[in-house]
């Protein structure tokens, strides 16, 4: 697959000039798009197998590993359904890149771009789940609400399949790229919108509620996030004419999606994966002194995962202010391992916690 400017690829631009559209060539510049994001989801690659190998370890079972492994590979479908079908690369000679209704259903739309936001909608819910109605989002009610995400984007996807090309979309030759339906995208950007209205209302019903670790910021990053999405691609979309023929649009919007999307998935996993490779034993006591100063035990379910011998010492927590709270808010958080110990000490600039102090007693797991 040729990046140079060859004379197919002059004669692509004359073509487009005479029916009026300024056409930039493909060239290095969208492969280096293509090599910067593959290297970014290969770092993460490694992290995610790192996080599913040590999926028992609490704090990091309680983001759902395996969930989101799933969220990575939407992401990676997304990211092909993106280049293939937003200029990057030539398409004619593949069949499998000329059927734009597998391209940009399934690989952009539906495993990609639905899967994705909708991933970040049910982590607003499963956290209104815990901290709003007090229970544990386990079981039917996880199942359930993964499964109707699921069933909902096969179907779209499925009715999409069978709606007949013209309506959807179709491979023009004389351009080497997909052609979307304007109808079409608008139906798959009102979908994109309801997810960002759902996690709007989430953080609104959320917003005076304490949380127990960094839950608020991952909330308030996905509101955000998927706003700019939902904006950009509105905009190259519908606002833009042919916008994979603009090297500056289908680069920027590429970037917005996926590093969008990273950033996201970081925003969860970054703190219990750092605790889990530099700070193994005392970022878990730290993790479990929270939950039991805030009573959570039963929601974040647990207890049942640990060995019954075992039993872990309160950490000193230096200088804690007290409040009548029953969450911690742990925002600025950051944690080390001082010189002179093993003691894993966490500073903060905004603390609240219970009103029993936490420094006099160990912790029994037996109970």
């Amino acid at each position: 697959m040729s990046f140079a400017f060859t004379p197919e690829e002059q004669s692509r631009v004359e073509v487009a000039a005479f029916l009026g559209i300024k056409l930039d060539p493909i060239g290095y510049v969208d492969l280096s798009t293509i090599v910067v994001l593959s290297v970014m989801y290969g770092v993460e690659f490694i992290a995610l197998c790192y996080q599913l190998y040590n999926r028992d370890y609490l704090p990091l079972k309680a983001k759902n590993v395996p969930i989101m492994f799933s969220l990575y590979f939407g992401a990676i479908s997304w990211l092909m359904g993106d280049i293939f079908t937003g200029g990057l690369v030539h398409l004619g000679q593949s069949p499998i890149l000329r059927n734009c209704k597998f391209t940009i259903i399934w690989l952009r739309v539906c495993i990609g771009a639905y899967y994705v936001t909708s991933i970040f909608a049910l982590r607003c819910y499963s956290l209104y789940i815990v901290f709003y109605k007090g229970k544990a989002f386990k079981g039917k009610v996880a199942i359930t609400s993964l499964g109707i995400a699921i069933v909902s984007i096969a179907l779209f996807g499925i009715i999409s399949m069978l709606m007949p090309t013209r309506m959807v979309t179709h491979y023009e030759e004389i351009l080497d790229m997909c052609y979307i339906d304007r109808y079409y995208i608008v139906a798959v950007l009102l979908v994109i919108w309801s997810i960002w209205i759902y996690t709007a209302i989430m953080n609104w019903r959320m917003r005076k509620i304490p949380f127990c670790f960094n839950e608020r910021v991952e909330m308030f990053t996905s509101f955000i996030i998927l706003l700019v999405v939902s904006l950009m691609n509105s905009i190259a979309l519908l606002v833009i004419n042919v916008y994979p023929a603009s090297r500056g649009w289908r680069n920027a919007l590429l970037y917005t999606n996926h590093v969008g999307a990273s950033i996201g998935y970081w925003v969860v996993m970054w703190e219990p994966t750092y605790g889990c490779l530099f700070h193994r034993e005392e970022y878990l006591q730290y993790w479990i002194n929270i939950l039991k100063e805030d009573q959570m035990e039963r929601e974040y379910d647990y207890s049942t995962n640990m060995n019954n011998e075992t039993t872990l010492n309160l950490v000193d927590y230096p200088d804690i202010p007290k409040a009548e709270s029953l969450c911690a808010s742990t925002q600025n958080s950051r944690f080390e391992t001082h010189a002179m110990g093993d003691s894993f000490r966490s500073h903060q600039t905004t603390v609240y916690m219970g009103t029993e102090s936490i420094h006099s007693k160990p912790l029994n797991l037996n109970k």
